[in-house]
C-alpha cells in the first residue's frame, strides 16, 4: 500500500517542532558566536534540517529572534479592548493587558536571555530590537485609542503605551537579571503597586 499523509494535528506538530528547533538553535549559536557571524546553514545544520527548510519557515535569520511577536501583539490588543470603558484610565488598561502577556512569556526565559546576549553582538539587531518596542508601543496605543473611539494619534493613548512600555521594559530587565526564579507577573504587579503609592504621594 502507498504511504499515507500524517493527519492534519500531527503534521501541524511537526512542523512546530521543526520551527521550534530552528528558533533554539538559532538562538544558541546568535549567543555564542555573534548574530553576524551566524549563517542560516550553521542554523539548518545545528537544527539538523537543510537551508531550504529554514526558508519555509523564516524569510531571514533575524525574524528568529521575535517569532510569536504578532500573535502576541495580537493579544496585547484583545486584552485592551476586553477591558471595561469605566473605571479604568489608559494606563490601568495598557498595564493590566501586559500582566497578560506576562504570564504567556514566563516560561521563555532562557530563551530571552539568549535573545539579549545575541543583541549585544549586533549593532543591527539594538536597532531592531528599538523597532520592536516601539512596534509594541504603537500596537498598545492604538488598541488604547480604539477602545474609547479616540483617533489614532489621541495624546493621551500615546502617552500612557509609552509609559506602560517603560514599566515593561524595566519588569522585563530585572526578571531576566533575577537568578532568584520570581516569576514576571509578579514583578510586574510590584512594580504597578510601586507606581501607584508613587502617585499617592505626589
Amino acid at each position: 500500500m502507498p504511504p499515507t499523509d500524517p493527519p492534519p494535528g500531527l503534521r501541524e506538530r511537526r512542523r512546530d517542532a521543526v520551527r521550534r528547533s530552528l528558533e533554539d538553535a538559532a538562538l544558541r549559536l546568535f549567543a555564542r558566536d555573534g548574530f553576524d557571524a551566524t549563517t542560516v546553514e550553521a542554523i539548518a545544520a545545528a537544527a539538523e534540517v537543510s537551508p531550504r527548510t529554514f526558508f519555509r519557515y523564516f524569510a531571514t535569520k533575524d525574524e528568529v529572534l521575535n517569532p510569536e511577536r504578532r500573535a502576541r501583539q495580537a493579544r496585547l490588543r484583545d486584552a485592551v479592548v476586553a477591558a471595561p470603558l469605566h473605571d479604568l484610565d489608559d494606563l490601568d488598561v495598557a498595564l493590566a493587558a501586559l500582566a497578560a502577556v506576562a504570564a504567556d512569556l514566563g516560561t521563555d526565559r532562557e530563551r530571552l536571555l539568549l535573545q539579549r546576549q545575541a543583541v549585544v553582538t549586533s549593532p543591527a539587531l539594538r536597532g531592531r530590537t528599538y523597532d520592536v518596542l516601539q512596534s509594541w508601543q504603537q500596537t498598545l496605543a492604538a488598541a488604547l485609542a480604539a477602545r474609547r473611539g479616540a483617533p489614532p494619534d489621541d495624546l493621551a493613548a500615546l502617552t500612557a503605551a509609552a509609559a506602560a512600555i517603560g514599566v515593561w521594559q524595566a519588569v522585563v530587565a530585572r526578571w531576566l537579571d533575577d537568578r532568584d526564579g520570581t516569576d514576571l507577573g509578579d514583578l510586574l504587579a510590584e512594580a504597578v503597586a510601586g507606581l501607584g503609592r508613587a502617585g499617592s504621594r505626589t
